[in-house]
């Protein structure tokens, strides 16, 4: 009886889809909603009205210019201003200030505010917003509602002097877009840990224990299924992956265009499907007994005995009939429409020649049991597959050499 059935190749992979779709998934999570502070110079702002680059002023500029301080910012406030109290929030409101007029060091919200706004290549013209979370400060309290780009203004009266701050909501779900976006660790809080995700289970996938290969053993080269893996993680992290990058976020592709997402994430199970059988092919030997051969993969061992062997043919495995039809209509349909890449003709000509070679073992009870040792040019990718015919040849078992066509694919026979 066989040893070990390579179900750790199996698993290996699972936690390599895993770490991707789960890692990807946090890496892109984009905080539902933020809200930001900046500091009004309502005097400045006032003077400004009438300050324009281009010499042209309205008759509504100067009027609000023109105003009383207090009125003008009733006028740009609507009245709505919420009074705080001294004691309870001056310090904060003295650390807002701080970091909203670029004095980042200074502040311990100085991490708050855009990179782009650190920048020392940038000076910001004025204030800058600094982000907290929606839940760190009473929205309600301060009549701000959860709409986005809904603003409020709250007022700090401290030795006579009034302070003002805007508030405004940003809501990410229903498509707000900041130039100047908020650091990374509010804005995507759980890039960091997903990219450690990932880590983890590409590690898993490199260093989980694996049965050892022996120099006789009957099995796919390695090299072979590494590649085969390397097209999986490209097939699955890009169309899984893509959804993300096209509506700015893990939640807004599920939210917003989700047929897209769909169909991006059902192309991405090709790749799942190629790790699946990439697994399969790695876990896959023959082991050979004085009275039986066995195939053996991670889902077990199939045992086959000599003495149920009616019969051993060579056969040659071709494509469906349906299938290279189907390539020849898309190589006409690609020159029809005028295009010049010869990619869809060599895809209809390579599907109408592959040729598979291997073995049809037929048993007593009706199981075929077919062993595949040769690709579509017919080099033998299987190593030390020529111990199958001798033993079965010693086993008094004859195999007819005359190729005998059948049709199919190869991963389902």
């Amino acid at each position: 009886m066989p040893g070990s059935t390579g179900r750790m190749e199996l698993w290996r992979r699972v936690a390599l889809v895993m770490a991707i779709i789960i890692g990807t998934f946090m890496v892109f999570y984009k905080a539902p909603a933020l809200v930001s502070f900046t500091w009004v110079d309502w005097a400045q702002e006032q003077k400004d009205e009438i300050d324009s680059p281009y010499g042209i002023v309205s008759s509504e500029e100067k009027r609000l210019h023109s105003l009383p301080l207090q009125d003008y910012i009733t006028e740009k406030t609507g009245g709505r201003v919420t009074t705080l109290s001294t004691e309870e929030w001056k310090d904060f409101v003295g650390q807002v200030y701080l970091a909203s007029s670029t004095q980042y060091g200074q502040s311990s919200y100085g991490n708050r505010v855009s990179k782009m706004d650190k920048d020392p290549y940038w000076k910001p013209q004025g204030f800058v917003p600094v982000f907290f979370r929606p839940q760190e400060i009473p929205l309600g309290d301060w009549g701000l509602i959860a709409e986005d780009n809904a603003i409020a203004y709250l007022a700090l009266t401290d030795s006579n002097q009034v302070s003002y701050l805007q508030v405004r909501y940003h809501d990410f779900l229903a498509g707000a877009n900041l130039y100047h976006q908020p650091p990374g660790w509010l804005y995507y809080p759980y890039r960091t840990v997903g990219g450690a995700i990932i880590l983890i289970g590409l590690l898993a996938y490199i260093f989980l224990p694996r049965r050892k290969k022996e120099p006789q053993d009957i099995s796919y080269p390695t090299g072979r299924l590494v590649a085969g893996d390397i097209v999986a993680i490209i097939f699955l992290a890009l169309f899984y992956m893509l959804p993300f990058v096209i509506n700015g976020g893990a939640i807004q592709a599920v939210t917003n265009m989700w047929i897209i997402t769909l169909i991006m994430w059902f192309l991405a199970l090709s790749g799942i499907l190629i790790f699946y059988y990439s697994a399969w092919y790695s876990s896959y030997r023959i082991e050979l007994t004085p009275d039986a051969l066995y195939r053996v993969t991670f889902r077990g061992a199939e045992p086959c005995r000599f003495d149920d062997i009616q019969a051993v043919e060579i056969v040659d495995l071709h494509n469906p009939k349906w299938f290279r039809r189907l390539f020849l209509v898309l190589a006409f349909a690609s020159l029809f429409s005028g295009r010049s890449s010869p990619q869809p003709v060599g895809s209809a000509l390579l599907a109408a020649t592959a040729s598979y070679g291997g073995l049809e073992i037929r048993c007593r009870d009706g199981r075929k049991i077919y062993l595949w040792f040769t690709d579509q040019l017919g080099n033998t990718i299987i190593q030390n597959f020529n111990r199958v015919p001798e033993t079965l040849e010693a086993a008094g078992i004859p195999i007819s050499e005359q190729p005998r066509e059948i049709e199919g694919f190869a991963m389902f026979m």
